[in-house]
């Protein structure tokens, strides 16, 4: 049985309490979805220049799936798009959003498929694109550097 602080869903957490359980690799792996994944990169995003910000999801990403026994499932260029894809909504999004309004306000973001419109399958399936960054094929990604102007 899942520990009762999980199974309520990470969503009635605090942002706080949330990034800490993905950070001290408390949360558990099979509760850690693509919505807990865009979670953590707007925590980042918010927190942190966008090139800090990919540093730290790149850096967590891998910690958090080394530790769950998952190294294989680590994909350099999908967390990277996800990270560009979620920085362009935040430029889009009011200042004081908690992260439900800012999803409600962004549901593309939980479309596992929105990456198709930026890669095919074939480049994502190659070893450069797991281990490195490569650029999208289909169509420009938005800059990383995106940043919002007050």
């Amino acid at each position: 049985m899942p520990d009762s602080k999980f199974s309520c869903g990470a969503s009635r957490w605090s942002d706080r309490d949330f990034l800490r359980a993905f950070e001290d690799l408390s949360f558990p792996a099979d509760l850690f979805h693509h919505r807990e994944h865009i979670h953590v990169a707007w925590l980042y995003l918010k927190s942190a220049d966008p090139s800090r910000a990919a540093e730290r999801m790149s850096e967590g990403i891998r910690r958090f799936a080394n530790h769950h026994g998952a190294t294989q499932k680590y994909h350099h260029t999908l967390t990277l798009a996800w990270m560009r894809l979620v920085a362009a909504a935040l430029v889009e999004t009011p200042e004081g959003y908690a992260f439900e309004q800012f999803i409600t306000a962004h549901p593309q973001l939980l479309d596992l498929n929105l990456v198709d419109k930026y890669y095919s399958k074939e480049l994502l399936r190659t070893a450069a694109a797991r281990e490195t960054w490569v650029p999208a094929d289909l169509q420009p990604l938005p800059e990383l550097g995106i940043h919002r102007c007050s």
